[in-house]
């Protein structure tokens, strides 16, 4: 087994001129069950272990007190643990289960099962997933099924269910803390895992899997097939490995942030590959947000709209992106509305060669693939990269250089003609941003020249290699100076402020329509930026989207900003809220039939974006607004709102937890400090 010693240890996220943690005592990546086995049963009694995927969480839920175990070396240089496995599935598959997938229907009403080991990326798996099953191996699900039934209906393409908007974490990374997509007719990433291959303390190691589902009646495998495969000497004996078909512990296992040990692998199910047509539409938050909580037959608010292309399937998603910094004299912001619809795959096949690309690893060796990983998110129109479908605005802005250099040339074009003109030439920029169609601003003409001058003097000086976060906060601090005393040129420089943020937000979340691949359009992650992914500040708050306190939650975010910018901070970043539905998982945020997942991300260069997540936090975690924090971002949580927010739910957790007698090698100061002990 490969290990490291006194070694640094860092989060994808952090800032990378800075190190997270300067020493660890030992970093180990295991490459098989037996070696995961081997350091769980090894472990020195005073030690403890934490398992780590692609590092992608912003909270310190992958953080050990002693010991890091990789599943995925995140710089790539050791072997990741990631195969995908074809013991269990087909080879130990309940026989009836087997016999019932030999219906040709099978496939498009209840999908597939696919097992892989931990360190599986998302990219990685959904580029597999997209690779056509000759069926002509056994070993493969496609192949075994063609064997017995004479039909290759379980060749593929496949899909994941839901996704969030990033496929660099691992799928294990993904699920055990929470992670969703904005599908509210679903629930999260976790409930589509239909077993687990847990290994705790002592080496003991559990097939956990769920009972009474009627895809899988009488259960999904074979208890013969399992204790000869996993009950062999080389993984400690028949007496180490178990066998548990119970859905509490299922569904607590599924969202436990590493908490019961080291997970080896998992089955999910995924489904028949799919198209999805992405709708985007620029609104007003004040607009807008009344129909978020309205959603009924006579009232379907944002959840019902009818695509208007043939076949016109029902919505399935919806996230509103929130412009923080107000325009109109601090009255409006602006919001871009996003909705989804689930097509057949000939509507929309665009994104495999953009996203995936070709196999280019040998014949036998495991599947390496040219684009996986390793590109821009996808884009409808080329020869504008940053208005791409999906992805974060930050990711977006972060994607041209040169497009952060013309929005400031159309700023600085606009106010010097304004000017010029004495105030007649009103462009569609001032018209939108300033009240009263911009005669507010007649009294502020030579304030707006000065303006005009240190917007042309920033422009000569840009260069588009720069930090995006070091050069707004440049320009930020240029046109929000809190030592300036004339009011008047004060207000100017707001003012220009203003109309740069809404020229930003105009062309990120403008109105678009397109359609490709399930996950060119739900991956929408730069995998090619170092500017905007690194040094970010993020907070994710769970609400019941029916609750009124959703909204005042934003409404505050929007005042607390109106503050700042006063002040002379500013926040460059987004409030984005996501649908879903309810989740199985015992400790997933997803609480209520219709959850609304609030994202509050900032780059941390821009002072000011720190500020606003620290009030977000601090705010949801106020007892009187009931929000519920994501486990995978920031999270300062202690026992007692924890406690709070999850009550007997906590409880059943915990119960569960103790039938693996507590697994006291895995607890962390996280853990200890949220309450994710026995």
């Amino acid at each position: 087994m490969h290990r490291e010693y006194n070694r640094s240890w860092t989060r994808f996220h952090d800032d990378p001129r800075t190190v997270l943690l300067n020493q660890v005592s030992e970093v180990d990546y295991p490459a098989s069950l037996a070696e995961v086995i081997e350091l769980c049963r090894d472990r020195p009694p005073q030690s403890r272990l934490r398992a780590a995927g692609s590092h992608w969480a912003l909270s310190e839920a992958a953080i050990s007190d002693d010991v890091f175990i990789e599943s995925h070396d995140p710089q790539d240089q050791v072997q990741a643990m990631d195969r995908t496995l074809t013991d269990v599935v087909p080879g130990c598959l309940h026989p009836t289960v087997l016999e019932r997938m030999k219906d040709e229907a099978w496939p498009a009403r209840y999908g597939t099962l696919i097992h892989f080991e931990s360190g599986k990326r998302i990219y990685q798996a959904y580029a597999e997933m997209e690779q056509i099953d000759q069926c002509d191996d056994p070993k493969t699900l496609g192949g075994y099924i063609r064997q017995i039934s004479g039909t290759s209906h379980f060749a593929g393409p496949w899909a994941f269910e839901t996704l969030g908007g990033a496929g660099g974490q691992t799928v294990v990374g993904a699920f055990s803390t929470g992670t969703h997509g904005g599908d509210f007719d679903r629930g999260a990433v976790a409930d589509s895992v239909v077993a687990v291959h847990l290994v705790a303390d002592g080496g003991d190691h559990y097939w956990i899997e769920g009972v009474d589902d009627q895809r899988y009646h009488p259960h999904l495998t074979d208890d013969a097939k399992l204790r000869a495969l996993y009950g062999a000497p080389e993984f400690g004996g028949p007496s180490k490995f178990h066998v548990i078909r119970d859905n509490n512990v299922l569904n607590a296992v599924r969202v436990a942030v590493g908490r019961f040990g080291i997970i080896y692998s998992v089955v999910v199910r995924a489904t028949p590959q799919y198209s999805l047509w992405e709708r985007r539409r620029l609104h007003l938050w004040q607009d807008v947000k009344h129909q978020i909580n309205a959603n009924s037959a006579g009232n379907p608010g944002l959840f019902q709209d009818p695509l208007g292309q043939p076949p016109d399937p029902p919505q399935r998603f919806l996230q509103v992106v929130v412009c923080l910094t107000p325009h109109l004299n601090f009255q409006r912001n602006l919001v871009g509305v996003t909705k989804r619809w689930q097509v057949p795959l000939a509507m929309g096949p665009q994104g495999l060669t953009q996203r995936v690309g070709s196999v280019v690893s040998p014949a036998g060796a495991p599947l390496v693939f040219d684009k996986a990983g390793k590109t821009h998110p996808y884009a409808p129109d080329e020869d504008h990269p940053e208005r791409a479908g999906s992805g974060s605005l930050l990711e977006r802005i972060c994607s041209s250089g040169s497009f952060l250099h013309g929005v400031l040339e159309y700023v600085y074009e606009e106010i010097k003609d304004f000017v010029e003109s004495n105030g007649a030439a009103v462009g569609a920029g001032i018209a939108a941003v300033a009240a009263a169609g911009g005669a507010g601003l007649l009294t502020m003409l030579g304030a707006l020249a000065l303006v005009a001058l240190l917007i042309k003097e920033l422009l000569e000086a840009f260069d588009a290699d720069d930090r995006l976060g070091e050069a707004l906060e440049a320009i930020k601090n240029k046109l929000l100076d809190p030592n300036e005393p004339d009011p008047i040129k004060r207000a100017a420089g707001l003012f220009a402020w203003q109309l740069i943020a809404y020229g930003v937000f105009q062309a990120m979340q403008g109105d678009q329509d397109y359609c490709a691949r399930s996950y060119a359009v739900m991956d929408g992650h730069d995998y090619l930026d170092q500017s905007c992914q690194h040094n970010v500040a993020s907070v994710e708050v769970f609400f019941d989207a029916n609750d009124s306190r959703l909204i005042a939650f934003i409404d505050a975010l929007i005042a607390f900003e109106i503050q700042q910018e006063l002040r002379g901070k500013s926040f460059l970043g987004y409030a984005s809220l996501r649908f879903m539905g309810p989740t199985q998982a015992t400790l997933g945020m997803q609480l209520w039939d219709r959850s609304c997942a609030v994202e509050v991300a900032g780059l941390k260069d821009m002072s000011g974006s720190e500020d606003m997540v620290e009030y977000a936090t601090q705010l949801a975690l106020n007892p009187n607004m009931g929000g519920v924090l994501h486990w995978g971002q920031y999270n300062p949580a202690n026992r007692q709102q924890v406690e709070r927010r999850f009550g007997a739910r906590l409880t059943a957790w915990r119960g569960v937890l103790g039938q693996f007698n507590g697994s006291g090698g895995f607890s962390s100061a996280f853990t200890r400090r949220t309450g994710l002990e026995p």
